[in-house]
């Protein structure tokens, strides 16, 4: 995840509403949505016939926790 500012935050998204995200890594960091310039997934993000989120079972939950987001 980039910040506007240009800083790079890496970790799982946790949890989100309509105006935060929880980013969880060794800490949690509630990073408000106004200051979120691009989100970047760690691996690529499959994608079904008609534009939905294909959810893989692939990989092992290591890779997992270090997600960039």
């Amino acid at each position: 995840m980039y910040l506007v500012n240009g800083i790079k935050l890496q970790g799982t998204i946790e949890s989100f509403d309509q105006f935060v995200v929880l980013l969880r890594n060794t800490v949690s960091q509630m990073v408000y949505k106004h200051a979120i310039s691009t989100v970047v997934p760690a691996r690529n993000v499959r994608v079904g016939p008609g534009g939905g989120y294909v959810q893989s079972n692939e990989g092992n939950q290591a890779e997992d926790d270090d997600v960039e987001q």
